[in-house]
């Protein structure tokens, strides 16, 4: 039998990976912008829905970062580059960025790249 306590680490208790890991990000990245981002990944499944590439082109501006903590849609065009940082992209979602001069990164990549999370836009 497997008990499950999120809150007791050190009484020998198995804890569920993602818990983990938010207890990890939540000591490591204290910056707002990065307990926001962690929060929005934190959501269910079925209340999170992809992001667009046109909602992207809306919303940024050339050479900008934009975190989108959720997948990463083909939808749209790019009409001009930014990098994105994504939990994940479509394999066509990713060609467009890339033929419009973008790049794509996983958000941790990006939180090691900027801890503060100045500069950055969150998508949702």
């Amino acid at each position: 039998m497997i008990r499950l306590a999120p809150f007791l680490p050190d009484a020998g208790w198995q804890i569920p990976n993602k818990t983990v890991i938010m207890m990890a990000e939540k000591k490591v990245a204290k910056a707002p912008f990065w307990v926001r981002v962690s929060e929005l990944e934190g959501k269910p499944k079925r209340k999170r829905r992809g992001v667009n590439l046109s909602k992207l082109s809306k919303y940024t501006k050339a050479g900008q970062t934009a975190v989108v903590p959720d997948k990463l849609l083909a939808s749209g065009k790019m009409a001009h580059a930014l990098t994105v940082a994504c939990s994940g992209a479509s394999a066509t979602a990713a060609k467009l960025v890339k033929a419009a001069g973008g790049k794509i990164m996983s958000i941790g990549d990006a939180k090691k790249a900027n801890p503060s999370g100045k500069d950055f836009v969150i998508i949702s």
